[in-house]
């Protein structure tokens, strides 16, 4: 499973939620942890001297740094600390920084806190969140600032389409109810071919509505047909969780995001876990997508789960699924 885990820190509440989930998690998986605080000076724009706000931002990073390493002292999980900043060798951001010393230090998870005010573009950091998704080589677990009391996942639910995004995802997914004891479920959306149709302006093909209803209603058939077996095939790959739990849902007239939400409610999931494409960025593959409507509105963290092939980082290594190292 995961053996060194990332967690931003700037002393916020959503990081501070975040980063106390990360430590609880990486101490339930016998992992280690990097606590990393970018300085940002711009923050302290009340001291007119640059080089005193600079101070005044290493000063408070470095005690926050200390603050959480006091805290993985305690409860016994092997911690490292580091203090950088985006302003040498004209690093670009924040989400660069990170992702630098995520690589540095080998760590195979981010865990980070978001706002949760406007879903995943107002997250912790700016959008930093969307510049992890694209660029760091490990999945991205996101915890909301004013989401569900943060407990360690009891029950697991990950979102399959039978793609190999969302394959990688149910092996992580797999893989940490496993090592958590957690019961996994699983849910396909089918969806509805009468929006698909409409929207990709096939309906003009059938003069007759009767002919065109009876159309849809033989695809429809057979789309149920094809996740009742995509979802049998997905629960025999999972060999590590100790109980998995099947669900097929119409879309109907729904967002498929919106019903994987339904679902997760009604699993009482306290984690949900999703593949990304991961070609351009978390921004692009969420907005007017499934997963849009799913970190919108969401209150469980969502573990995103990218595909390795699509990294574009000269310095990321391609990561195995968890539990292959």
């Amino acid at each position: 499973m995961y053996k060194r885990m990332l967690l931003p820190v700037d002393g916020s509440p959503p990081s501070e939620r975040a980063a106390a989930l990360g430590l609880a998690l990486a101490k339930r998986l016998s992992a280690a942890v990097v606590f990393v605080h970018v300085i940002e000076p711009h923050r302290y724009r009340e001291l007119r001297d640059n080089q005193e706000a600079l101070e005044r931002a290493r000063t408070v990073g470095k005690a926050l740094l200390e603050q959480w390493a006091r805290k993985a002292d305690q409860a016994q999980v092997a911690c490292l600390t580091q203090l950088t900043s985006t302003q040498p060798e004209g690093r670009p951001g924040v989400a660069e920084a990170l992702m630098d010393a995520g690589v540095a230090h080998g760590c195979d998870l981010v865990v980070m806190g978001t706002h949760g005010r406007t879903g995943l573009p107002r997250v912790l950091l700016g959008s930093v969140a969307e510049r992890m998704a694209r660029l760091a080589p490990t999945p991205l677990l996101l915890v909301r600032g004013d989401g569900l009391e943060s407990t360690l996942f009891r029950r697991i639910l990950v979102a399959f389409d039978g793609s190999a995004y969302s394959e990688l995802a149910l092996q992580h997914a797999d893989a940490l109810a496993g090592a958590l004891e957690a019961r996994l479920s699983v849910v396909y959306v089918v969806p509805d071919l009468t929006q698909l149709y409409r929207s990709a302006g096939r309906a003009w093909m059938f003069t007759d509505q009767a002919q065109l209803q009876t159309r849809l209603a033989q695809e429809q058939a057979h789309l149920r047909k094809q996740g009742e077996l995509i979802l049998h095939e997905a629960a025999g790959r999972c060999t590590h969780a100790p109980a998995v739990h099947t669900v097929l849902r119409e879309a109907g007239r729904h967002l498929i995001g919106e019903r994987i939400r339904q679902v997760a409610e009604e699993e009482q999931a306290d984690l949900i876990v999703l593949g990304t494409h991961g070609h351009t960025g978390l921004r692009k593959f969420l907005l007017g997508s499934v997963a849009e409507d799913v970190a919108q509105q969401a209150r469980q963290p969502i573990l995103l789960v990218r595909n390795p092939a699509a990294l574009t980082h000269p310095d990321a290594s391609h990561l195995p699924p968890p539990g292959e190292r």
